[in-house]
């Protein structure tokens, strides 16, 4: 069994001793843009756990967004469809192919015409 000291041990990142090298890389090399890097990565690390977090709250904001956005679309089409069937049947008059159908022969344009075959 190992001493609760032992288990404590957090590993050991190299990328977490690249900043503080950087930053005091400026009394070597005098070079600024390594000490912001340096300072940059150090927050990145300080914050990642937040940033995570974040970023996944973010994740999961969107794709609820798409999918209402999505089944908002489906509900529209389909509630759209079924009055435009409705409304198509009682408002048109019937196409030429439905008058067929319902009378059983090619209706004239006369209204005087016989009906009786030649």
């Amino acid at each position: 069994m190992l001493p609760k000291f032992m288990k404590r041990i957090k590993p050991i990142y190299p990328l977490e001793y690249l900043c503080p090298t950087l930053i005091l890389s400026y009394f070597l090399i005098h070079n600024i843009f390594l000490v912001l890097i340096g300072i940059g990565l150090s927050l990145y690390f300080i914050n990642i756990n937040f940033i995570n977090n974040l970023l996944r709250s973010i994740n999961k904001i969107l794709v609820v967004e798409k999918e209402t956005k999505l089944s908002n679309n489906n509900d529209k089409a389909k509630q759209s469809d079924h009055s435009n069937i409705g409304s198509d049947k009682k408002d048109s008059k019937l196409t030429l192919v439905e008058t067929i159908e319902e009378l059983g022969f090619i209706p004239s344009l006369e209204k005087n015409d016989n009906n009786k075959a030649a």
